[in-house]
This record gives structure tokens, C-alpha cells and sequence, in this order.
């Protein structure tokens, strides 16, 4: 299966760029891989969060913290 890629330009400070690069020399591999994984990793998170949100504004299935403490306290009896 080919992936097909976008190129895309960013721009870094002088110090951001050297940083970036000894950390892709340290790790064993380039600057566009630790860029790509970093932008997935956002992407990612947001998506979660998205999803999160959407779970939080659902309300069927949930009840008050009243309902809640009146169910526990018919369990104890």
C-alpha cells in the first residue's frame, strides 16, 4: 500500500531547529519523521478530546448528584 504525502513548510527559529535536529540525531531518525509524529499526536489528542466533549454533553443514561445519593442510600436500606 502507497501513502501518499503532502509537503507542507514550517518555519523555526535558529535554536528550535537545532534542537529538533540533535534530538532526530539522537534518536536515529529525520526531522520530518519526529514533525510528522508530533502533528499526529496533536491530531490525535484532538480528535479524543472532541470525543470526550461530545460523551460530557450526552446526557441520557446519567442522573443528578440528588438521583444519585437517593439511589444510595435505597441500596443501604
Amino acid at each position: 500500500m502507497v501513502t501518499s504525502l503532502k509537503r507542507t513548510t514550517i518555519f523555526l527559529t535558529p535554536d528550535q531547529h537545532e534542537r529538533l535536529r540533535r534530538l532526530a540525531f539522537e534518536q536515529r531518525t529525520s526531522m520530518a519523521k519526529l514533525l510528522r509524529d508530533a502533528a499526529l499526536e496533536v491530531l490525535e489528542d484532538e480528535e479524543d478530546i472532541r470525543e470526550g466533549l461530545k460523551a460530557l454533553s450526552d446526557e441520557k443514561g446519567t442522573m443528578t448528584w440528588q438521583q444519585y445519593r437517593k439511589s444510595r442510600q435505597e441500596r443501604r436500606g
